[in-house]
């Protein structure tokens, strides 16, 4: 089932993203150049008002923002540190030992990766300079779905336990990103067969059915902390890029600032909540649900392959994360509760609350719906997707809403993965 899921996956994110990162033996890293990366477009003239815009930049990078990628770097760390508390005794365990510890760590592992997954999809929202620049690929780096490759991850496991590609050290570092990050991980942590996901044998993978399932255990679970590590230090590079940019985006509009004017550093922001509309409306929920061309036969054809998060059946979850941090950067409020400066108090001041009302309400409605699920995504898809269908539409009642009253209203300007687009 592996194979076949980790085939569709593949063709899927051909059509969504215009550039699958493909499984081969190459040892470059690169992303397609829509992997959550979006191109700079140059605002209307903003509107004639008393609106304090750096106050607005500054609160939503001081108490939301910043913490946000801080925790997550926090949650990296715990999680490498998780998997190789687990890998160390996996790697001493012989057999006739007792394996009930083992699956103690495994389930702490597990559970740390779900902490830091959910912490990132907070950050998914939240793709403003160091996430964006070149292709997307401190992004992608740490999390490459949609475009993911179990077969790539199973090579990596068979190149690291070498030691070498080609006879060249093995560097994750220089690894495409379908090979590592979080994604990488749940696969690693959840996937409880021991075949390989290649529809085909690859030369590194000629001996993997001759290996035992404790060396399989032993060689993902050093590989897994490997990526794990590899997430860690990218989560340390993001904060570290972060704090000069951040600076940046807060004195927008200042002399010899990149932003020339204040309302060029709001659009960079508001470019950032239509994750909501691309990823979350359409790729999250549209695409599986049968709205997009997906893996299973195209428009009309409901997909559980096409499910975020499917081995650790989290989708749902990180649904709610990803509208969570839509309604935190829309409504300022963040880790200040005294300061909660946000872009619902800048329609207002253009006298556009009823938009304001519009999308925290939509947006809430929308979560409320989701936190009501009994099931995973997947299950919920397979036994009614009328009710994913409405998830669907309230999500869709927020984007729709960002995409005509937010921008007009503000004169901001859309981002180019939604000009255009009218669905």
């Amino acid at each position: 089932m592996n194979r076949r899921n980790n085939s569709l996956r593949q063709l899927v994110a051909v059509a969504a993203l215009t550039s699958l990162v493909a499984c081969s033996e190459s040892s470059s890293s690169k992303a397609g150049s829509d992997f959550g990366d979006t191109t700079p477009t140059t605002p209307t003239p903003p509107p004639t008002n008393t609106f304090n815009q750096q106050a607005l930049l500054a609160n939503i990078v001081d108490n939301i923002i910043t913490p946000t990628y801080q925790q997550f770097e926090t949650h990296a760390t715990n999680q490498h540190q998780a998997i190789s508390d687990y890998c160390g005794l996996e790697k001493d365990f012989t057999s006739g030992d007792d394996r009930q510890p083992l699956t103690d760590l495994l389930t702490t592992a597990q559970s740390q990766w779900l902490t830091t997954i959910n912490q990132w999809q907070l950050a998914e929202v939240m793709q403003i300079g160091p996430l964006t620049v070149n292709s997307s690929t401190l992004r992608n780096n740490i999390y490459s779905w949609p475009v993911v490759s179990y077969c790539g991850v199973d090579q990596d496991v068979m190149f690291f336990r070498a030691g070498n590609i080609n006879s060249t050290p093995y560097d994750i570092t220089n690894r495409t990103a379908t090979r590592r990050g979080l994604d990488a991980v749940e696969y690693l942590l959840y996937n409880s067969s021991f075949d390989h996901s290649c529809s085909t044998t690859k030369p590194i993978l000629e001996t993997w059915p001759d290996l035992s399932e404790q060396e399989k255990r032993v060689a993902r679970c050093n590989f897994a902390t490997e990526v794990a590590d590899d997430i860690a230090n990218s989560a340390k590079s993001l904060n570290q890029q972060w704090a000069t940019y951040a600076t940046t985006l807060k004195t927008a509009g200042e002399a010899g600032n990149d932003f020339a004017d204040v309302h060029d550093g709001v659009n960079a922001v508001s470019d950032a909540l239509f994750y909501l509309d691309k990823m979350v409306k359409d790729s999250k929920i549209g695409t599986p649900l049968g709205l997009f061309s997906n893996s299973c036969g195209g428009v009309g054809s409901v997909c559980v392959a096409d499910v975020e998060s499917p081995l650790s059946a989290q989708s749902v979850s990180h649904l709610i994360q990803n509208l969570t941090a839509f309604k935190q950067i829309f409504t300022g409020q963040g880790t200040d509760s005294a300061n909660t400066i946000g872009f619902d108090d800048y329609l207002i001041d253009v006298d556009d609350k009823a938009t304001s009302d519009a999308i925290i309400a939509s947006t809430q409605q929308a979560i409320d719906d989701l936190t009501a699920y009994q099931q995973n995504l997947a299950a919920q898809l397979n036994d009614d997707a009328a009710i994913v269908e409405t998830s669907h539409g309230k999500v869709k009642a927020v984007s729709d809403k960002l995409k005509t009253d937010f921008i007009n209203s503000l004169a901001l300007k859309l981002p180019a993965t939604s000009a255009g687009d009218n669905d």
